[in-house]
């Protein structure tokens, strides 16, 4: 059992980065199962994304630094705006909604760049403030938590309704992978954030069908004027 979760996580069990390793790799694969729900525009998606926030950073900053709280609070907070956002449009099924495409404004890419960078800075949190994420060899720190901040920013732009939102998680989940390569990375952690690629590509080759708002707008009133 020793040897199976040093192979899947590169961490000897019962240690603290082990387990923090551990629980990063079940919030990413909550993550994915939440892409593939949300790519048919079920709102347990978002239950899903939500969960994954509690597996990971949440768990993580109650057992080992509360301070971690002022970033997986936030984390958090993007998937109950997406279930709030997708309780706006009407059923289609049991748990499927009629989610309409909207396009990416100037709004929305300023809203996601501004977000990213708060995001990465309250995930950095001592680390900026003492300094230490400007030394040398924190590069791949920068970019893991960009990556990360970026993700959590495609949910933002997917609970609008914005398709984009799937092509910006596919890429910042393939830069991701690109920086565990580099890392002696934990396989299991690398396993499933290249499934966090395919699921977003999956959700936005899904929603090409999806009908945009505009469109739906125009319809809705061509058939007031009718009747």
């Amino acid at each position: 059992m020793e040897e199976l979760f040093y192979t899947l996580f590169s961490q000897l069990p019962g240690t603290e980065s082990g387990t923090q390793v551990a629980l990063y790799a079940l919030s990413a694969l909550l993550s994915v199962v939440a892409c593939i729900l949300l790519a048919h525009r079920n709102d347990l998606g978002w239950w899903a994304q939500i969960l994954a926030v509690f597996a990971g950073p949440l768990v993580i900053a109650m057992q080992y630094d509360m301070l971690f709280l002022i970033y997986a609070i936030p984390a958090l907070l993007v998937g109950v705006f997406g279930l709030w956002r997708f309780s706006r449009y009407s059923f289609q099924g049991k748990f499927t909604r009629q989610v309409t495409r909207s396009p990416l404004g100037l709004s929305a890419i300023i809203t996601t760049v501004l977000g990213i960078a708060v995001l990465t800075a309250l995930h950095l949190g001592e680390m900026l403030t003492t300094g230490f994420a400007f030394t040398s060899g924190t590069g791949t720190i920068w970019v893991s938590y960009i990556t990360e901040a970026a993700v959590l920013m495609a949910f933002f732009l997917v609970a609008q309704g914005i398709r984009s939102g799937w092509l910006l998680m596919a890429l910042a989940s393939a830069v991701y992978v690109a920086t565990l390569f580099t890392n002696n990375p934990a396989f299991a952690l690398l396993f499933v954030w290249v499934f966090m690629v395919i699921a977003s590509l999956y959700a936005w080759f899904m929603w090409r069908v999806l009908p945009r708002r505009d469109a739906t707008a125009q319809l809705a009133d061509h058939q007031a004027v009718t009747e």
